[in-house]
């Protein structure tokens, strides 16, 4: 008992350190609106339900991926180190994804929602695989904004191919899961069939074209990505050297 409170004090400890209250509070946010929406969709649905309780179900239960990587992982293990800012992240994909996408109905609604949720996937994988990096970092190893940059980037791609390769198998060998492979609407997408053209109405290709189009858009915007987070780390390593410049100024005059 006294073990399980230690680690539950030191969970605390660390959430307060690594994320606002701010931050904090739209995590619980976005598990209230999930709910509602899984309780609105059960009322709309009725029979109907299955599915959009999968869907809901999943990515409400992936709002507390973290708390749950770490409370089931107790021991010292490098992925018991998953850092909560990568929550946040993950959280932003969910909003839109799930409680947009399935619970507002907007990847029915909205023309090409599908492919505007893989750009935004693309980009924030970038900064979720810059956070992970710290399950594998040791305090005193310090990588170039360049390394680390690269490495995220790296993330991302990996991460990409590997829903990719999920989805390619849901779209193609299970369509009454109404995923994009069996969606995709060329009066919705008219820019998808200019670029594929007539040959990716036939539906055994959906699932394929689907799958490279999702890659690309999600690879265009990791590179933005890590333009971005370059900058961002390239900026922040110029502040601490400014920072230890003035302290070591200090430190002689003294």
């Amino acid at each position: 008992m006294n073990k399980i409170k230690a680690f539950f004090s030191a969970e605390f400890a660390c959430l307060k350190d690594s994320v606002g209250k701010t931050e904090y509070a739209s995590w619980w946010l976005l598990r209230i609106m999930m709910v509602a929406a899984l309780i609105i969709k059960y009322k709309e649905l009725g029979p109907d339900f299955s599915m959009t309780v999968l869907q809901l179900g999943l990515n409400l239960l992936a709002t507390f991926t973290v708390t749950l990587v770490r409370l089931i992982l107790i021991p010292k293990r490098v992925v018991c180190k998953l850092p909560f800012r990568s929550q946040t992240y993950l959280n932003v994909l969910i909003f839109f994804a799930s409680f947009c996408g399935h619970g507002l109905n907007y990847i029915h609604d909205v023309m090409s929602w599908d492919k505007i949720m893989h750009l935004l996937t693309g980009l924030l994988c970038v900064f979720i695989g810059n956070e992970l990096i710290a399950m594998f970092a040791r305090p005193e190893d310090k990588m170039s904004p360049l390394l680390r940059t690269f490495t995220a980037f790296g993330f991302s791609n990996i991460a990409i191919v590997v829903w990719e390769l999920f989805e390619f198998f849901v779209d193609y060998y299970w369509p009454e899961s109404c995923n994009q492979g069996y969606n995709i609407d060329p009066d919705r997408d008219p820019w998808f069939q200019a670029i594929f053209g007539f040959g990716a109405q036939n539906e055994n290709q959906w699932a394929v074209f689907d799958t490279c189009v999702d890659m690309l858009c999600a690879f265009l915007t990791s590179i933005i990505g890590a333009v971005i987070l370059l900058a961002v780390l390239y900026r922040k390593e110029k502040k601490v050297s400014a920072s230890n410049a003035q302290e070591k100024e200090a430190v002689t005059a003294v």
